[in-house]
């Protein structure tokens, strides 16, 4: 159908009376215009009973106020969306059907190749992605996509087709889903009728699969890890073969098991003993065996950073106490530090019979836990050697208890967050607050969630407190400070409670408060456990043996080892110099890896914090480096690495998944075709006439240029009148 315009004038009065003023404008004009003086040619008083007529019409029309109104209606052409799968899945040769010519097959039908009056097609390819338009469907297809998402896919379509006729989608795939949500469930909310039309041989087909694995991410050197392997087979039933446990080529650990060909999972146990720290990549192998489906899911490999066998942590007590107890059983509970403890008695000796070690012996320690110490007994020589301690870059926590003595404490003062001694007051309960710069620090993640982490801390009991001014050095930063409006506070100015300071690789921090024991043992008694006050001291001796420099902008990704196909999430803290968290800055993130360079802008989550995400699929090691931008000032950069899985989705469950995308034919009101029966498709390819129909509307009466008319004919007819001797 042609596209079709039509004209309408509309007035705010009578159209009938409108004509009998126009009619009488016409008779008065050739009334007045009869006779002439002096006398003119036929042809003027025609011209002249013109100009009259119309100029008297003109100002009739816009006294009923007129508006002249445009129709359109256009025929809109349905599209036909047809999705290719390019996943890697669909290059495989099953058993009965060579997959890529398959494919070949269907698009050089006449369906695809000829084009149709009754609707447009449009290709698209699709693996965990959409690509985009393509004028023709493609004459070869690089099988290279890592992953399938067929719900993305099709969300992304209705995005792109939102402002079009979209009638129906045509979806050639294998049906390996394995990424996103399930599209059977998605589609039957989609509106649009999809028809698979299905690549592949639904039929079991003969393949040995490495389908998962279990290990600890992060493990000890010297330390036996165990690897659970799970595997699967079809077609090989009762058939013995090897499961190696390598490193570099190098057999660290092998099994032996009879495959059931039944396609459960089978599950064997290795074990492996890392020598030295750093990262290291593992790998899984199965043997090839003939008539297999593919050999590429026969490895899968895996990373692992090794620490140090343990981190060694020298606890001084002033004295037995409660703390001391809780939280020596809780570091102690903690397999991978090693605790030493020194409790002083009243005259600066130990209750551990011991003479306090010489410094050499001191660097063994990693780092050092100053509880309620010193005090006014302790020995010089004692302190002295603690100075000695950090003096070589060596980290330290300061427990502050009631009976610190600050003067000698000041002898260590250059390795504290103070910047002058403390003022004392008297006892009191205070609940602590975790400031905005705090609540994203290593210290204080106690759970994923940022919600559940900030309940977490707010559950927590009072703990005592007996400071009423306390001055922090220049260049540190409070991360907690006394909850003035639930704490038993007077004054109300901000009193930190727990403070950090860097120097270097040198890191310091101070707890103003003493009776933590209470975030223990208090909390089982309202049904919770002591997994805040745990995760808090582990937290803290991980901070302080880390080497982190002091940076204005952190850019970090949540994990370093990811599985193929995971989400990679970065989160970024962005300070001024002061550490004051900042807002508004623009934080982009650029990752190189698996032969390609992708960008991100996180984005601002407030609090200083942004955050984003990419999807990676592609196994092996990446880099990501980063900057924060504010007003085109650059605030700071940060980069790290991390590593991915050298394992493709596409082969862990590589058959064609007929169910499910009958399942999408049927939830969608569409119907599913294989490759060797669609023919029949095209007869289902009617759809119902749809219009697209546009107004416009013009006030004419409201219109300077029909003014200037009258005005230009007015002087038209008072030139001509003028130059015959009429007036």
């Amino acid at each position: 159908m042609p596209n079709l315009a039509k004209f309408d004038l509309y007035t705010s009065g009578s159209t009938f009376l409108l004509l009998i003023l126009m009619l009488a404008a016409v008779v008065l004009s050739c009334f007045v215009y009869r006779k002439t003086v002096p006398p003119v040619s036929r042809g003027v008083r025609y011209l002249l009973m013109f100009i009259r007529a119309m100029v008297v019409i003109l100002v009739i029309l816009l006294l009923f106020e007129p508006i002249l109104s445009l129709t359109r209606k256009r025929q809109e052409k349905p599209v036909v969306a047809v999705l290719v799968d390019n996943s890697a899945s669909m290059g495989l040769i099953d058993q009965k059907i060579n997959r890529p010519k398959e494919l070949h097959k269907v698009l050089n039908t006449e369906l695809f190749k000829k084009s149709s009056n009754k609707f447009e097609i449009e290709f698209y390819e699709f693996s965990y992605q959409l690509s985009d338009k393509i004028n023709a469907p493609p004459d070869s297809v690089q099988y290279t996509g890592d992953g399938t998402d067929i719900q993305g896919s099709l969300r992304q379509l209705k995005e792109k087709l939102a402002e079009r006729y979209f009638a129906a989608v045509l979806l050639i795939t294998d049906g390996a889903d394995n990424l996103g949500e399930n599209p059977a469930r998605y589609v039957s909310a989609y509106g649009i009728p999809i028809y698979p039309i299905a690549i592949g041989d639904p039929s079991e087909q003969k393949d040995l699969i490495v389908s998962n694995y279990a290990t600890n991410e992060i493990v000890y050197s010297g330390t036996k890890v165990p690897v659970d392997v799970f595997i699967k087979s079809s077609g090989f039933k009762e058939k013995r073969i090897p499961v190696n446990l390598t490193i570099q080529n190098k057999t660290i650990d092998s099994k032996v098991v009879t495959l059931s060909g039944s396609s459960l999972e089978q599950k064997m146990r290795f074990h492996f003993i890392p020598d030295e720290e750093g990262f290291y990549k593992y790998e899984i192998k199965l043997p090839q065996l003939e008539g297999e489906l593919t050999h590429l899911n026969n490895m899968k490999s895996f990373y692992v950073k090794v620490l140090k066998s343990k981190m060694k942590v020298l606890l001084i007590a002033g004295g037995p106490s409660a703390d001391f107890r809780f939280l020596k059983r809780a570091l102690e509970a903690d397999k991978n530090l090693e605790i030493q403890t020194y409790v002083e008695k009243s005259h600066g000796s130990f209750y551990q019979g011991t003479s306090f070690p010489p410094t050499d012996k001191l660097l063994e320690f990693d780092c050092l836990i100053l509880l309620d110490f010193p005090r006014r007994s302790s020995s010089n020589q004692t302190v002295n050697k603690i100075k000695s301690f950090l003096a070589q870059g060596k980290s330290v926590v300061f427990f502050f208890g009631k009976n610190v003595d600050f003067e000698k404490l000041w002898t260590l003062k250059e390795f504290t967050p103070l910047a002058a001694k403390p003022t004392l007051g008297r006892e009191r309960l205070v609940y602590m607050n975790i400031l905005p710069q705090g609540i994203s620090h290593p210290l204080f993640q106690i759970s994923d969630d940022a919600l559940e982490n900030r309940d977490k801390w707010h559950e927590l009991p009072p703990v005592f407190s007996n400071y009423d001014n306390v001055v922090l050095h220049p260049k540190a930063q409070t991360l907690a400070a006394v909850d003035l409006r639930r704490s038993e506070v007077v004054r109300r100015q901000r009193l930190p409670l727990i403070a950090i300071r860097q120097s270097g690789t040198r890191k310091s921090m101070a707890v103003f408060a003493y009776g933590l024991w209470r975030w223990d043992l208090l909390m089982w008694g309202v049904n919770k456990s002591n997994e805040s006050y745990q995760r808090f001291l582990q937290n803290t001796i991980r901070w302080l043996v880390t080497s982190e420099d002091s940076k204005l902008v952190r850019i970090s990704s949540n994990k370093e080892i990811y599985r193929s196909g995971e989400e990679v999430k970065f989160t970024a803290q962005v300070y001024t110099r002061d550490f004051l968290p900042v807002d508004g800055a623009e934080v982009v993130v650029h990752l190189q890896g698996a032969g390609e360079i992708q960008e991100l802008s996180l984005s601002n989550i407030g609090e200083g914090r942004y955050e984003g995400s990419f999807q990676v699929l592609g196994g092996g090691d990446y880099q990501f480096d980063g900057a924060a931008h504010i007003q085109g000032r650059v605030l700071g950069r940060d980069k790290g690495k991390f590593s991915v899985e050298e394992f493709n989705l596409e082969y862990q469950n590589a058959r064609m998944n007929e169910d499910l995308l009958r399942r999408m034919a049927v939830e969608s009101g569409g119907e599913f075709f294989t490759s060797g029966n669609f023919t029949k498709l095209k007869e289902k390819l009617n759809f119902p006439e749809k219009f697209i129909v546009r107004n416009q509307e013009w006030e004419i009466w409201n219109k300077s240029s029909i003014l200037m008319v009258c005005i230009f004919l007015l002087g038209a007819e008072w030139f001509i009148r003028k130059r015959k001797g009429m007036v």
